[in-house]
């Protein structure tokens, strides 16, 4: 096994650049956005198209935030998200500028959507048609594959009531909350994912099966609101996709789409603290030295980061603080990347390997921030979907196994080789027999990485955790109550981590801008050319 480099090797950076600013066309004035993750990049274009003069800052030389690239033994890695499950996000970006999304991005379709791997040795299959999956049901539990429909059917109302209606809409009063309050209460949103996948099947591999996508926003099952039910609908009517050329392509048709239309992009400038007249912002200060004047201010950097380290803060707002520390953070993550001498053909794009026990994992690393002997792992490998992404005679994996947070104050000195190491050792016992014979280049990331790369309070993988008490309202606010030009996008605001999540909490913000230029004229009158 050879040695992980010591940082990240990024496959999209590029040296220090600025775009141009395009044409001579009035601008409503200069936003400042923080971060180039999803969320930046979609609240950048949103807020572009609404006629701002808009510039980027990122801290790396790579742009992508979580969905940054990787570069190892000759092959890119997607560092984060790996899946796209809302096309349609993406395409009404384009459409803004009058672009077509396809002509710039190629989406492959995975199919399965999952296989799931069970410590007894049976297996799963989510797939690509609701027939397919009925089949699958009832050949591992006879008899339950009808269940299913009515399974899809109450997922549908969470979906369009918790993402078509509400995914965009801001909450920053009590009386938002007041308003849903009665939907929730109708879709029993005070019952964890767990039990509400349970009301509809007894088998209790196929509870796991469809519970476990809580795990991907960083939800524990048994605590996560069925609320998040709204997923399995998502994906059952949006499909799960690929970007030919990986995610990073994706982040790289956002990023030109943006300088197309006269964005400026400033790489390698790291925020040191955010420059405040009275309850505004008015610009950024770099670690560099660089000043970005704004008349608004669009943050992609998690907020508890934003609030405990960038901005002066009265009494109350370091009770405050002192509050938001205190909110249930979502699980860590240590992931393995990894190539491999032969290709795995009988490996499928996504496989989730559960270990012998499920919530008593999941207790010890959510409660007790204690890393378990048991392991469930998330494999995946792109090459079964786009060969592009894997080395010629060859293969490449990334491998996610949840842990504890930074809340743990574990030795991950110690800790991070002892966890790759038995990480290889599952996926040999479980999956790939020979790979430990046949592994090329490794690299490890721990949740030291997602504190200190991508600037997540407690090296938490997702932000806060998706609780109910954590949801909609209950999450960071997507304007700041301290300061009213100050806005966030991102998994620790509404609506959530995810992919669609964050792409759809740029909605929010930009809704909230146009509002608050409407409410308060004059709040962003200079005028940038």
């Amino acid at each position: 096994m050879t040695a992980p480099p010591s940082t990240p090797l990024p496959n999209m950076a590029s040296p220090d650049t600025s775009s141009a600013c395009a044409g001579a066309k009035e601008k409503i004035g200069k936003a400042l956005v923080i971060g180039s993750g999803f969320g930046g990049l979609a609240a950048a274009l949103r807020l572009l198209a609404d006629g701002w003069h808009v510039e980027l800052v990122e801290r790396h030389g790579d742009l992508g935030g979580r969905a940054r690239v990787f570069k190892l033994d000759g092959v890119g890695f997607d560092a984060g998200p790996t899946v796209i499950t809302a096309p349609f996000i993406f395409e009404a970006l384009f459409e803004r500028f009058g672009e077509r999304f396809h002509d710039h991005v190629t989406l492959l379709p995975v199919d399965p959507f999952y296989r799931m791997e069970f410590a007894d040795g049976s297996r799963f299959e989510y797939k690509g048609t609701v027939s397919e999956t009925i089949e699958e049901i009832d050949r591992i539990a006879p008899g339950q594959g009808a269940i299913y429909h009515d399974f899809l059917a109450e997922t549908e109302k969470m979906y369009q009531r918790g993402f078509v209606d509400l995914a965009e809409q801001p909450f920053t009063r009590v009386t938002d909350m007041l308003k849903v309050l009665p939907d929730l209460v109708r879709l029993r949103a005070d019952r964890s994912l767990y039990d509400f996948v349970s009301r509809f099947f007894a088998d209790e591999r196929l509870r796991r099966a469809f519970s476990v996508p809580s795990l991907l926003v960083g939800g524990h099952p048994f605590r996560t609101s069925s609320l998040y039910g709204l997923i399995h609908a998502l994906e059952r009517r949006g499909g799960v996709w690929y970007p030919k050329g990986g995610t990073g392509a994706l982040v790289q048709a956002l990023a030109a789409l943006f300088e197309r239309h006269g964005g400026v992009i400033h790489t390698r400038q790291q925020i040191s603290a955010l420059d405040v007249d009275g309850s505004r912002v008015i610009g950024a200060k770099t670690v560099s030295g660089e000043y970005h004047r704004a008349d608004i201010v669009i943050s992609n950097v998690d907020p508890l980061h934003v609030y405990d380290r960038w901005l002066p803060m009265k009494p109350w707002g370091r009770w405050l603080n002192a509050w938001r520390r205190r909110m249930k953070q979502s699980m860590g993550l240590l992931v393995v990347y990894f190539t491999t001498r032969r290709p795995y053909p009988e490996l499928e794009h996504h496989t989730i390997v559960f270990g012998d026990t499920y919530k008593e994992i999941l207790d010890t690393i959510f409660d007790k921030h204690e890393m378990p002997d048991d392991l469930s792992l998330y494999l995946h490998r792109p090459g079964a979907t786009d060969s592009q992404m894997a080395p010629e005679g060859g293969d490449a994996f990334y491998v996610l196994a949840p842990v504890p947070n930074l809340q743990g104050h574990h030795d991950w000195d110690a800790l991070e080789p002892r966890l790759t190491h038995q990480i290889f050792t599952m996926l040999q016992r479980r999956l790939m027999p020979d790979v430990l014979d046949q592994l090329g280049a490794t690299h490890t990331v721990s949740p030291r990485y997602f504190h200190g790369a991508l600037s997540s309070p407690f090296g938490s993988g997702f932000s806060i955790a998706p609780t109910l008490t954590q949801s909609a309202g209950l999450r960071f606010h997507n304007r700041s109550p301290h300061y009213r030009n100050l806005y966030f996008v991102g998994a620790g605001t509404h609506p959530g981590a995810g992919v669609p999540g964050v792409v759809s909490s740029a909605g929010v913000v930009a809704r909230l801008v146009k509002e608050d230029a409407a409410t308060r004229p004059g709040a962003a009158a200079s005028k940038t050319a």
